[in-house]
């Protein structure tokens, strides 16, 4: 009986240290991809060549009850300073895109939006709307599994510490 009951206590103890474990480890992959992306945008910011430019956004649909369409994707076109038109996808910033608003214009229906490059790079672009995000509006595009790490991290924590007092 009281074999049982260590063998409960130690089962309890590490499913309380996974839960915990596998919270932190959510929550260390939101804040790396966050800082990665403020530190892309925080770069483009400093060093970045704004030009007028063009969006191309592509939609994925969904059928059925309450289907509708999302943007998927968004491709940029600008000229660069060089001359040559560069037609680049835009980069997730903390795996969300930003999407350009206004009314799309031409045969093409394409947003009109200003356009940030690194002359160095030109295919490291963004949209200059993106640059005014920061560490905040990224954290909102990751909400549900920042929360998740929290109440994972939160809840094996003070299940730990519970059980050892």
């Amino acid at each position: 009986m009281q074999r049982d009951s260590r063998i409960w206590a130690v089962g309890r103890t590490v499913a309380m240290a996974v839960m915990t474990l596998v919270g932190l480890g959510i929550l260390v992959a939101d804040v790396r991809d966050i800082a990665q992306a403020d530190s892309h945008i925080s770069d483009l910011r400093a060093h970045g060549r704004r030009v007028p430019g063009s969006a191309a956004l592509g939609y994925s649909c969904s059928s059925g009850r309450g289907g509708g369409c999302s943007v998927s994707s968004v491709q940029l076109i600008f000229r660069a300073a060089d001359g040559d038109d560069v037609y680049v996808p835009e980069d997730e910033l903390a795996e969300s895109l930003y999407v350009p608003s206004g009314r799309p214009s031409g045969a093409e229906d394409l947003v009109p939006t200003t356009v940030v490059y690194d002359p160095a790079d030109p295919e490291d672009a963004q949209a200059a709307g993106a640059l005014h995000w920061g560490v905040v509006d990224l954290i909102a595009h990751h909400w549900l599994s920042f929360a998740l790490g929290v109440v994972l991290t939160g809840v094996g924590a003070a299940a730990l510490v519970i059980d050892r007092v």
